[in-house]
């Protein structure tokens, strides 16, 4: 669903109109929903090339930029073979697989950027790490968490001043956008990721569990940390700069959504761009380690191969049938149609349509009934769990909508004329 949301708002902001996110809500602000105006310059390529895919070449490109600048900082600092070493872990670590595997993200933005910021930090250029650092906000509001890290490895290197004032920007800037600049935006008026509590003490309980559970009863977060360390091999740990990696792990892993605490979707991307700044930092301290950090990296790097989505793409069949199926499926849907799909349909139908989140209830987001012209109906789909609710679903628009197409397991309607009297 992710790449259709961010389809949906850059495709409007190529057309110059305000990032709306169909999918979730007539009028949905995706500023309401994250503060990301950093996708505002994915507009300008969409505009030239009206395809979705765009996004995707787009963040490949970004995450290849951060590749190319951490290579090339441990080069300069660890020489050519172990600097392009690196590199390659880097770009093959479970947290980049896992990024660039699952949609689109506006993290992929900010993978170069937190790379430069790091590459300023590790040659000792301290201001243009901190303004770097800055502008990590304009990414997405928990990048402030990323942002208080970079500025306690600032402290222990002495430059006390400068991480004061990006602590406060920080911070500062972290309280406006949610407070504000969010809630002003929202069609909910508020900040919907925020756990909900009645007072700061419930709130700091329910925070204090989470890390508890997830660090130690769950044991999740605890395993993502191990996972992410070896990958890196562990000596970055000893670098100040990995206070920038573990602030926003300790933050994830307090939240109540489980989904935030294990090593998938694109949440360790620049915990992995910090720690293997971490390791070259480390490296270059601590020469002596060097043989067993390369041993575990390799070994590490080795498993994520062959484990990690990379390896499934490598071995996937060319042949689809189910993706043909798909295709025929969608493309009695005309252009410049209002939709209702599923989850993984939608996507394939933002470039040139109206797309709705379709659910059990068909309504949207806000619990306001679906009124689309047409309905595409996945009847093996895996979203809400069991797909019994679609034919339970279609049943019920059998009175409103008509059977245009069924075959290969996708069902599409289109809503019945309503008569006019003469």
């Amino acid at each position: 669903m992710d790449l259709a949301i961010f389809g949906q708002a850059v495709k409007h902001l190529a057309a110059g109109q305000v990032p709306v996110v169909d999918l979730k809500a007539p009028g949905f602000l995706a500023f309401g929903d994250h503060f990301d105006p950093v996708i505002a310059l994915a507009a300008p390529l969409y505009r030239i090339c009206p395809d979705i895919r765009v996004l995707l070449c787009l963040q490949a490109l970004l995450v290849a930029a951060a590749v190319v600048i951490v290579a090339d900082i441990a080069t300069v600092t660890l020489g050519q073979w172990r600097g392009l070493s690196a590199g390659a872990a880097f770009g093959t670590s479970v947290g980049v697989q896992n990024a660039v595997d699952f949609d689109f993200h506006e993290v992929a933005f900010a993978a170069p950027l937190l790379a430069l910021v790091l590459r300023a930090y590790l040659l000792g250029r301290w201001r243009l790490c901190a303004a770097l650092t800055a502008g990590l906000l304009l990414v997405k509001e928990d990048s402030a968490f990323i942002m208080l890290g970079v500025a306690l490895a600032l402290v222990v290197r002495g430059r006390r001043v400068l991480a004061a004032a990006l602590a406060a920007w920080a911070v500062a800037g972290l309280a406006v956008v949610l407070t504000i600049v969010i809630p002003s935006l929202s069609y909910w008026h508020r900040y919907t990721y925020a756990p909900k509590a009645e007072d700061p003490w419930t709130f700091l309980t329910a925070c204090a569990h989470s890390l508890g559970t997830s660090l130690v009863t769950d044991g999740t977060a605890s395993r993502t940390v191990v996972l992410l360390l070896a990958g890196a091999g562990i000596i970055g740990a000893r670098s100040p700069l990995i206070w920038a990696a573990l602030i926003p792990i300790l933050v994830r892993a307090a939240n109540t959504n489980p989904a935030y605490w294990g090593p998938g979707f694109h949440y360790n991307l620049l915990i992995e761009v910090v720690l293997f700044a971490a390791l070259v930092d480390a490296l270059r301290h601590r020469p002596r380690a060097e043989p067993v950090v390369w041993t575990l990296i390799a070994w590490m790097t080795a498993a994520a191969l062959a484990c990690g989505p990379l390896a499934t793409v490598l071995s996937r069949q060319e042949d689809c049938p189910r993706c043909r199926a798909t295709h025929s499926a969608l493309a009695v849907i005309p252009d410049g149609a209002t939709v209702a799909a599923d989850t993984y349909l939608l996507p394939h139908l933002v470039d040139r349509t109206t797309g709705y989140l379709l659910t059990p209830e068909f309504t949207d987001s806000a619990g306001h009934p679906l009124t689309p012209d047409w309905v595409v109906l996945d009847e093996q789909t895996s979203t809400y769990g069991d797909p019994s609710w679609v034919p339970a679903l279609t049943r019920r628009l059998a009175s409103t909508y008509e059977e245009v197409s069924a075959g290969d397991g996708y069902l599409v309607l289109h809503r019945r004329a309503v008569a006019t009297p003469d």
